[in-house]
């Protein structure tokens, strides 16, 4: 695979997206894990299609999601559907590892429950092995839910935190492409 480096029109749409993620941060409660030292980067972001602009899904990252041998977190937070989220999730892993398109499996199988620290209260969450990933889902509230996905990272060792401050976060987006932009 090739890469380019990022044009200034990239970086410009770039500066917009971010403008429209702090606008939207606010719109749900946001978590990172409370120990992480390695590199925070911005994850998933969903927005309503109802012309409100609303953010549905937020996920901010813990650790270089291409790097498939050093720890990974996905933290997201949604006001849909877990299940429906954990589903999607792993079927993007499944085609990320396998780089192909070909069918699989809906769901991961084989749930079990464990607890994770949210807020300094232990939760249940449903809890789902596949391969060197695994994937974490409880509802907070009627409205949002929380989803983990990660790699090489003990869910025992998992402390979520609230994040107020998301700048962190989209510095270390645009570092890391800036990153891989000079390693090509």
């Amino acid at each position: 695979m090739t890469r380019r480096r990022a044009s200034r029109s990239f970086w410009r749409h770039y500066a917009g997206m971010e403008t429209r993620m702090r606008d939207t941060a606010g719109d749900l409660p946001l978590f990172g894990h409370q120990a992480w030292t390695g590199i925070l980067l911005t994850g998933r972001w969903s927005f309503r299609d109802d012309g409100t602009g609303r953010a549905t899904t937020i996920g901010l990252e813990h650790g270089d999601p291409d790097d498939e041998q050093a720890p990974w977190l996905h933290v997201l937070v949604t006001c849909g559907s877990a299940d429906s989220l954990v589903r999607d999730l792993h079927v993007e892993q499944v085609r990320r590892d396998r780089r192909a398109t070909v069918p699989v499996e809906r769901a991961p199988s084989d749930q079990r429950q464990v607890e994770i620290v949210v807020d300094g209260r232990p939760r249940t969450f449903r809890f789902w092995e596949t391969g060197d990933c695994w994937y974490a889902a409880c509802e907070l509230d009627q409205q949002h839910a929380v989803v983990l996905a990660a790699r090489h990272v003990d869910p025992a060792d998992v402390a979520l935190i609230p994040v107020h401050d998301i700048e962190p976060y989209l510095a270390g987006r645009r570092d890391w492409i800036r990153a891989r932009e000079q390693s090509d």
